[in-house]
């Protein structure tokens, strides 16, 4: 008998081939995870879906470091979360899954380095902004 492997794969999913046309959509707020980027900074995932029953929709990486937290600002604004007087947004996850947001769409050209090391360039769609639904 072979070797018996055990692996959580709670996080996995499958590939994200995600592409929209230019323009505003309709999104809910699925899923919110903290970590920490690549540079060390704090940040929020966040995943939003076009259909949740369908499982259509991305991931948006919203940086929470003080100076960098203008996209992570438009979605708790987006959401309703309202700040305090002096600025102070006091949020938890529950204020903003389930909420329906606009998010604005831009494709733009990415270059990366397939398994066979072969440079590739597709268009990938990608969330710029947030809104509140008008």
């Amino acid at each position: 008998m072979g070797k018996k492997y055990s692996m959580d794969m709670s996080g996995e999913s499958e590939r994200n081939n995600f592409h929209l046309e230019n323009g505003w959509y309709k999104f809910e707020v699925a899923k919110v995870e903290e970590k920490i980027s690549k540079a060390g900074n704090q940040m929020f995932v966040v995943n939003i879906a076009l259909d949740t029953n369908a499982g259509i929709g991305t991931e948006v990486y919203m940086i929470a470091e003080q100076g960098k937290r203008w996209f992570l600002k438009q979605l708790l604004k987006a959401c309703d979360c309202p700040a305090s007087e002096d600025g102070v947004y006091d949020w938890s996850e529950e204020d903003i899954i389930g909420k329906i947001v606009e998010g604005r769409v831009e494709n733009a050209q990415e270059e990366w380095i397939d398994r066979n090391g072969n440079p590739r360039t597709t268009e990938k769609s990608k969330v710029v902004e947030f809104r509140k639904i008008q």
